[in-house]
Formats: structure tokens, C-alpha cells, sequence
């Protein structure tokens, strides 16, 4: 019965998207960013019929009085694909963080007035935006995605490819159809970021329908100032070669953002057996994210829902697959696809496998200066989800379903305070061997905790830490001389143990490490971390659960 519903009011938004082709023969409208979202974007629609298309412009609302927009642009560039004459007005010297209305005006009539806002360039401005892609075969899953962008207003949308199945005109003019139930009902429309897949039969789908500037289909934007540096890859290019070395280049060139993410297709280790590995991905790629410190990497491709712990690559035994789990310098990735392709079994998780499943989902992501969050929106049944508070986009609606696995709802990538662990390139080879060798990193090493007859004494005089209050996860940072096997217990008040974590052949180095403290009840605890083998007390912490 919901899903008849569900399919009424889609009949009926398609039944608007018809009447506003009787007021201007234009339809199919979307937002595109490339380049630096707070200045630049490009509003693209297909034109049916009429002549002399304009697009008007302005921060402030005048409704459907065209003339009332000071700012008046014809198309840059217009393109017959598809099945469909793509006009695109390329927009520059926008202001930051600000709301433009528009609508497109030819002889004919005029459209409805809809509108977009430019992304912050401060990084004081937290970011939600929402990540997936392989919509491709089941159009009513797309759709209940597509609403549920509508009713969540992200920044944008980062979107991973494999947009249709064959990549064939009608396809693509239903896509873009349905691509309009992400307009929410005031008429704000959401950015899209997008991604080629090896559904797209070439890079010139996305030029000719996104207008993406380079042939080669992979680039980076920033968001929020020096916050967020989103970097949009290409799996149908060799991922060695030019792409990689562009890759390096951005990377070493823009060390001072904060966050780094990546969005591509095809994912490096896939969650089902169906997919084959991507070893030229990881040797090419995995190792500039590691050292470089891309946080997150968004994949998709296989349609299947996984997450994982923070890993690297590193061969060699005691490795799966070619990464262990590293929470001090590792990249999460998540994935893989389910916008409304057809679901696979997850048959294939490693050891650093966070969760897996298969289900419709796209990723809800928040970033901020302190964190990245990461989310899974169980996409079906969007038509029984409220719309997000306007002023407040960060809180769930109403009807919101969140996956939450036995790891937890959300997904907390905390941002490292000073010096992390640094190897580089070289690290794949020296991390089999040489362990008296120095590690590489940068700055200073943390020194041992001195040591103490009774481990519990003075506990008021230990810095303290704060469980993150999504996750419940306390973050413990202690540095290692010599190799050592790292025990941290976590006592309580009436020094019971209520935690043990036991690392063995821990190298020399600084360590980040995640203490998962969700079945712990809150109150105030101490955490203690040791050399077992030499029971050298490294570090002492107290740790507060609200």
C-alpha cells in the first residue's frame, strides 16, 4: 500500500515537472561543481522547444518576474546528446555561501523559479553531503533515493557512476526525470559531483551531459575554505601513468586541507566474490593515500554495503588481502554503490571489515574541523520519512532509517591532534623487516609514561579524554620505543576491569588507537597502556563517558 502511495506521488511530481514545461518547454535541471564550489557552478537543463533560451539570476527571490533578475546569461555551450539539447550557463565571480535563485525564460513561457546555494569557503561551516552511485536498473529505488536527497538538503551530492545501464538516450532521459525528485519542495536544488563508471561508455557521457571541462574525467575541488578537498577518480583510465602522477601532484601541493576524500568506482577490494580485485588501485593509488592521509574513500561497483576499519596497504604476512588495520594512519572506505542497482551478497570480508550487508543506502556524511561522521541511509520507503529541519540539517528526520550494525551506527574519523605517523612510499617495503631502523615519522616522539609502583596511583594527575559521544569510542595515543606486545585496560572507579586490548608486536613508532566503549556504561574511568612484555607502563589516561 505505501509503495502504491509512494508511486502516486511520484506520478504527481512527474505531473509537475509536465506543467512546468507548459509555463517553458525546458525540463531535466541539475547543478554541477568541478571547480571551487563557493564561486563556480553550472546550471545545466534540456531544452524541448521554444527559442532564445535565458537563464535569470539573482540572490534575491522575485518569483516567476524574469525581469525582476539582475543577472541575465544565455547558454555557454549547448549540446544534442543523449536524445536531449543540453544547455549549460557556467557561473563564476559567485559569492560564498550564498543562496542564487533562477529560472530559464525563453519564447515560449517561463519556468518554475527554482535555487541552489554556493558551497562555504570558511572552515567554521560544517558540511553534510550525501555519497553513493550504480543506480542503473530499478528505477523506483532511485527514485526513493532521489526523494530522500530532497528531504535532506545536503551541500551536495557525491555521486560514484553507473548512472544508467547501457548508457542509452532514453535511459538517460529517465535518469535525469528522476534525478528531479532530488528538488525539494521550495525548489532548492542539490549540487551533484559526478563519477564515470564502466557503465558510461566513455568519459564524453559525463562531458556532454555534466560539462565536465577535462577529457580525462578525474579532478579535485575544495570545500569550506582549507576544510574538505574532494578528490573524484577514474577507474575506466589507467590508474597508473598520468592519472596517478596528477593525483601525487594535487596531493602534494594541497597538504594544508584538513580532510581529504575520494570518490572513484570501482572498489579495491570488493565485498562480494562477484568482483574481481583491483591490485593497480592499490599500488597505485592506496600508497598516495597513505602518504598523503586521505581519510575516506567513497567506493562503489559492486553493490553490496561495506565499511571499514582505518587500513593501509602493506604485503607480507600478517596482511589481508594487502592492507592491516592501521587507526593512526589508515583510510576508511566505504562503499559499494546500492543507489538502485540490482543488490549482490556480501560473501567476502576481510579481517579490517568494519561491517557488511546489501541493501538500498547511500553514505549521510558530516564534516567538521574536530571529525568526519559517516552514516548508511536505508534508501526504501523514502515517501515515510519527514524532511529535514531547514536550520538544522545535521539532526535525522523523522522516519530516518540509519543502519546500525553490531559496530555501530555512525562512523566517527576524528581529526589527529599534532604529529602523526608518517612513512611514505617507503613503508611497504620497510615495515617487513629492519624493526631497529627508525620509523620515519615526523616530530616529536611521545615519551613513556613514568613509571609507577601502583599503575592505578595519582590517577587525578593523568590528562583526561572524552568518548565520543556518537560512537563511544575513546581515541588513545601512545608512542612505542622498541617493538613491544601493547596491552590497554580500561579500569573503573572500583578498579574493575572492564576493557582489555591486546596488540602484540607493536613497532617503534606513535599509535593512535580506537578503545570501543559502547556496552561500557558512562561514568569515569582510567585507561592504562603497557609494554607487556617488559610491563613498562607508556601511557595513562583518564577517560570520561557522559
Amino acid at each position: 500500500m505505501r509503495r502504491k502511495q509512494f508511486r502516486n506521488i511520484h506520478l504527481t511530481a512527474l505531473l509537475c515537472l509536465a506543467a512546468w514545461q507548459v509555463m517553458a518547454i525546458s525540463d531535466r535541471f541539475r547543478i554541477v561543481w568541478y571547480d571551487d564550489p563557493s564561486t563556480t557552478a553550472v546550471i545545466a537543463w534540456n531544452q524541448t522547444s521554444g527559442e532564445n533560451p535565458m537563464l535569470y539570476l539573482d540572490i534575491n527571490d522575485h518569483g516567476s518576474n524574469a525581469f525582476e533578475y539582475t543577472i541575465v546569461r544565455k547558454a555557454d555551450r549547448v549540446v544534442n546528446a543523449k536524445g536531449m539539447s543540453n544547455h549549460f550557463v557556467r557561473l563564476r565571480g559567485l559569492q560564498p555561501n550564498t543562496t542564487y535563485y533562477f529560472l530559464i525564460k525563453d519564447s515560449e513561457g517561463v519556468s518554475k523559479r527554482m535555487f541552489f546555494t554556493t558551497a562555504p569557503n570558511t572552515r567554521n561551516e560544517r558540511l553534510s553531503i550525501i555519497a553513493g552511485g550504480d543506480s542503473r536498473n530499478f528505477r523506483d529505488a532511485c527514485q526513493d533515493a532521489n526523494y530522500l536527497v530532497s528531504k535532506l538538503r545536503p551541500h551536495c551530492v557525491m555521486f560514484g557512476g553507473d548512472f544508467t545501464v547501457d548508457d542509452a538516450d532514453q535511459q538517460w532521459r529517465n535518469w535525469f526525470e528522476d534525478w528531479q525528485l532530488t528538488i525539494s519542495k521550495d525548489g532548492r536544488m542539490t549540487p551533484i559531483i559526478v563519477t564515470r563508471g564502466n557503465h558510461e561508455e566513455s568519459n564524453q557521457t559525463l562531458i556532454d551531459l555534466f560539462d565536465l571541462p577535462d577529457k580525462y574525467a578525474y579532478y579535485a575541488l575544495t570545500l569550506g575554505g582549507d576544510l574538505l578537498r574532494i578528490y573524484t577518480l577514474n577507474t575506466m583510465m589507467p590508474a597508473g601513468g598520468q592519472q596517478r602522477e596528477w593525483l601525487e601532484k594535487d596531493l602534494s601541493t594541497n597538504t594544508n586541507v584538513t580532510w581529504k576524500v575520494a570518490q572513484y568506482h570501482h572498489p579495491m577490494r570488493p565485498h562480494t566474490k562477484k568482483k574481481p580485485e583491483k591490485n593497480d588501485q592499490v599500488v597505485y593509488w592506496a600508497t598516495l593515500f597513505l602518504k598523503f592521509g586521505m581519510n575516506l574513500a567513497v567506493e562503489c561497483d559492486a553493490h553490496v554495503v561495506k565499511s571499514t576499519w582505518p587500513i593501509r596497504p602493506e604485503p607480507g604476512s600478517g596482511s589481508d588481502a594487502g592492507f592491516v588495520r592501521d587507526d593512526v594512519t589508515g583510510t576508511v572506505y566505504i562503499g559499494e554503490g546500492c543507489w538502485g542497482a540490482p543488490l549482490r551478497e556480501n560473501n567476502d570480508d576481510k579481517s579490517w571489515t568494519r561491517a557488511s550487508e546489501s541493501f538500498n543506502q547511500f553514505h549521510w556524511i558530516f564534516v567538521d574541523e574536530d571529525k568526519i561522521e559517516v552514516r548508511f541511509v536505508k534508501t526504501d520507503g523514502a515517501d515515510r520519512v519527514a524532511e529535514v529541519n531547514p536550520t538544522n540539517i545535521f539532526l535525522a528526520p523523522r522516519g530516518l532509517v540509519i543502519w546500525s550494525p553490531p559496530s555501530g551506527d555512525v562512523i566517527t574519523i576524528p581529526r589527529l591532534k599534532g604529529p602523526t605517523p608518517y612513512f611514505g612510499e617507503e613503508l611497504l617495503a620497510a615495515r617487513s623487516g629492519n624493526e631497529g631502523q627508525a620509523s620515519g615519522h615526523k616530530g616529536p616522539v611521545l615519551q613513556p609514561a613514568k613509571a609507577e609502583e601502583d599503575e592505578t596511583a595519582n590517577w587525578e594527575s593523568c590528562p583526561q579524554l572524552l568518548a565520543d559521544v556518537n560512537s563511544g569510542d575513546v581515541m588513545v595515543k601512545y608512542a612505542v620505543v622498541n617493538q613491544c606486545d601493547v596491552e590497554i585496560r580500561l579500569i573503573d572507579i572500583r578498579l574493575k576491569e572492564v576493557i582489555r586490548l591486546e596488540i602484540p608486536r607493536q613497532r617503534q613508532g606513535e599509535y593512535l588507537k580506537a578503545v570501543e566503549m559502547r556496552k561500557v556504561p558512562p561514568g569515569h574511568y582510567l585507561a592504562i597502556v603497557k609494554d607487556k612484555n617488559n610491563q613498562r607502563l607508556l601511557r595513562r589516561f583518564r577517560v570520561l563517558k557522559r
